[in-house]
């Protein structure tokens, strides 16, 4: 059955049990941790969970973008263009994240009837099989107004443009899980299987592609792999094919660079061109990736977000040249 999936830190819980309950009282099904069954296994039951969501309601707070579980299923929410994002509380949003517009809680007292949270509710409602109940104070039965795809707010429509996958021919549409002790973070790699077209996933099923495998792995990962015939490599293999991808994904694409980068315009260029990429000075309808520095300009991340531009962050960036040499 769908439901409101509710991604947010253990931590909030006190505001987002407020919000369960005001969703619940609209009619709606939702779903958050506090439903997994006594037993049950944690990364299977959220796993089934989002497959069955039709709206992901992401919690942002200093505490969510911490959190790599909140920043994997919002990743979900945003590839299947169901996600609606609110802020709890002022924070710094998860790079890839920062264009999307959300609606502002982070005043919000608790009440039902607060304008801004009727603004939330209105975009969960565009997301939901049966929209909003209609208020009437007639003693004819209240009917509910028809929500058309037109009727659906800006944020929630569809998936921004900047995040629709660019195709690099080597890990196109692959599904990759990690497990065990890394060199890296895995917020790190999900950037990085992002970046090449790859989805980034938590737990194994018959779709996975490829199970990286470090130090010390999760047996049930292991034997999930071997039940589901999941090809099984080491991080250093992992970083060859991840080399492979990036030469293919950079090879005559069109690059811009914006903001405050580590090392100068001319260098970051120079390295570009070396492999294989095509450097511009704005952004245009031929322009594959933006790199984002630090106080990026605005000007050209509307441009790429209106044209369907991928955004990389320097950082990751700096990783894939690095790794190339």
């Amino acid at each position: 059955m769908s439901h409101i999936f509710l991604s947010y830190s253990s931590k909030d819980k006190v505001k987002t049990k407020k919000l369960a309950t005001i969703f619940e009282k609209q009619g709606w099904k939702v779903w958050w941790d506090k439903n997994i069954p006594p037993g049950a296994a944690f990364d299977r039951a959220i796993g089934k969970a989002l497959d069955q969501a039709n709206c992901i309601v992401v919690l942002w707070s200093p505490n969510s973008v911490k959190s790599s579980w909140v920043l994997e299923e919002t990743y979900e929410g945003r590839e299947r263009g169901i996600l609606v994002p609110a802020l709890i509380e002022t924070t710094r949003l998860p790079f890839g994240y920062r264009t999307i517009q959300y609606v502002d809680l982070s005043k919000w007292k608790g009440s039902s009837k607060d304008a801004v949270l009727q603004k939330l509710l209105e975009q969960v409602a565009a997301m939901q099989p049966i929209p909003l109940p209609a208020k009437s104070t007639s003693k004819k039965k209240a009917t509910s107004p028809k929500l058309s795809r037109k009727a659906k707010p800006k944020s929630v429509k569809a998936m921004p443009a900047s995040f629709k996958r660019k195709l690099s021919g080597a890990l196109d549409g692959k599904t990759i899980v990690f497990t065990g002790t890394l060199s890296e973070s895995r917020n790190a790699h999900a950037e990085k299987v992002d970046t090449v077209g790859a989805r980034f996933v938590n737990t194994i099923s018959s779709k996975t592609d490829y199970l990286v495998v470090g130090e010390k792995p999760g047996e049930k990962k292991l034997t999930d792999a071997r039940k589901h015939d999941v090809k099984e490599i080491t991080e250093e293999q992992w970083h060859k094919i991840l080399n492979k991808a990036y030469r293919r994904t950079l090879l005559g694409k069109n690059i811009v660079f914006t903001g405050k980068l580590s090392e100068s315009r001319t260098v970051q260029e120079e390295r570009a061109e070396a492999l294989g990429a095509i450097v511009q000075r704005n952004i245009s309808g031929k322009t594959d990736y933006l790199i984002v520095g630090e106080k990026a300009g605005q000007v050209k991340l509307d441009r790429a977000v209106e044209l369907g531009v991928e955004l990389i962050a320097e950082k990751v960036w700096q990783e894939i040249v690095g790794s190339l040499g």
